[in-house]
């Protein structure tokens, strides 16, 4: 079976037999529906007050846009702080910005600025997470099996992005917003207790506390830089996260404006995404941990996704955009999913938070910039061109990343590149 593995004595074994990775998966799950539940709530509540694209996609990016400036150097950080106190920390700020969404909403004192001022410190405590939870993962489970716990957890994520958003467009057209924010709230509680109790085995650098952090992240950036493929991959998940998830953040805009569907169709059209994604992770834990074959699966599915994003921008009916949402999100996830475990099983242990939190960087603060960028766009033309416009840029990506691969193959092999980037 592809989730098992031989031990020292030959015997077979699955990582569901692993007490630390089954607690950290109920754990996300649990948490991962709350946040899927407060990203619809959000954006739909950004459309409601302000029927604007480009002001649904800015409150979208500001879940993300830290990450881009901060990440790095969370990143760092990650490198040296204690994980479980971390995690827990970071945990308990969320539930408490997401306890103070409810509020606002409850009382309907609920404004653009508010929106704005929350999504910005959702989006701090997101980019000081991302490297952290990045970080975990390969440190309680097996090197053998960390290409299916990775390809597991991001199903966990996408399993939650597809039931999350229905029962979150139901919630809200049900009790309202304010629920929707509580629900995420409480969801945070359950994930607190399993970092409490799972056991962390962390390996740090020599020089990892007494190093300068401009100076760390430094050494981080030119590994990053130096090796073909990490290079490589991450330039191909932030060109796709900017002209691609970017665009999926302005779902509600085609929800509501392209199809009129409302708050139910918006959910519909995400849960299918989630579908999407769902089968896409599904394929990816089947897939052996080589770092090769996992950054072959982010160009094609680049592929995917530009052929879903091109078809959307010309769909007439509903029906066929849910289809075509789909096939995007399978592409997207792959690209997202792939990288991530590309760089998880090529990547050095003492830089994994560094070099993690570029591609958390890069991919969520591309998602972040791209959704200003394409809902300003949208705001002054029609939204399905700018669709066509980002299907034409991400098949142009897949096949810039498709020669970087022909290239890197051919160069790659018998080359070794040491921390300080030489070769």
């Amino acid at each position: 079976m592809p989730d098992k593995a031989h031990d020292v004595d030959g015997k077979t074994q699955s990582i569901f037999s692993d007490r630390n990775f089954i607690l950290f998966l109920v754990g996300q799950c649990i948490t991962t529906q709350g946040l899927w539940i407060q990203k619809i709530a959000m954006s739909w509540l950004a459309w409601s007050l302000t029927g604007s694209a480009f002001w649904t996609g800015a409150i979208a990016a500001l879940n993300f846009a830290p990450a881009f400036f901060l990440g790095p150097i969370f990143g760092v950080m990650a490198d040296r702080v204690d994980l479980r106190r971390t995690a827990m920390l970071i945990n308990l700020g969320q539930a408490g910005v997401s306890f103070l969404l409810m509020g606002l909403s409850y009382a309907d004192m609920m404004t653009l600025p508010w929106m704005v001022v929350l999504a910005g410190s959702m989006g701090i405590l997101g980019s000081a997470m991302t490297p952290v939870r990045l970080s975990l993962v390969p440190v309680i489970v097996r090197r053998e099996f960390m290409s299916r716990a990775v390809a597991y957890a991001a199903m966990n994520f996408n399993i939650s992005r597809l039931v999350g958003p229905a029962i979150g467009g139901v919630v809200i057209a049900t009790w309202g917003t304010g629920v929707a924010f509580m629900i995420n709230a409480l969801s945070y509680l359950p994930m607190i207790f399993v970092i409490s109790v799972v056991t962390i085995h962390m390996e740090r650098a020599s020089d990892a506390k007494s190093r300068r952090i401009w100076a760390s992240l430094v050494d981080g950036a030119r590994y990053a830089l130096h090796h073909p493929m990490i290079r490589s991959v991450l330039a191909l998940s932030c060109f796709v996260s900017l002209v691609g998830t970017g665009m999926i953040e302005l779902m509600p805009v085609f929800a509501e404006a392209v199809y009129e569907r409302g708050v139910t169709g918006l959910g519909m059209m995400a849960s299918a995404g989630g579908i999407g994604a769902v089968a896409s992770t599904f394929m990816l834990s089947r897939v052996k941990s080589k770092p090769e074959d996992f950054q072959r699966i982010t160009v094609i599915g680049a592929f995917f996704a530009a052929i879903g994003m091109f078809g959307l921008g010309f769909s007439p009916w509903y029906e066929l955009a849910v289809g075509l949402v789909a096939l995007t999100g399978f592409g997207l996830t792959a690209v997202g999913v792939g990288s991530q475990t590309a760089l998880q099983l090529t990547v050095e242990n003492r830089l994994r938070g560094r070099v993690m939190s570029f591609w958390s960087a890069t991919s969520f603060g591309g998602m972040a910039l791209g959704g200003t960028l394409l809902g300003a766009i949208s705001e002054a033309g029609n939204i399905q061109y700018t669709a066509r416009g980002s299907g034409v840029l991400i098949l142009c990506a897949a096949c810039v990343g498709l020669w970087r691969l022909h290239k890197i193959g051919a160069l790659g092999r018998g080359v070794a590149v040491t921390s300080d980037g030489s070769q």
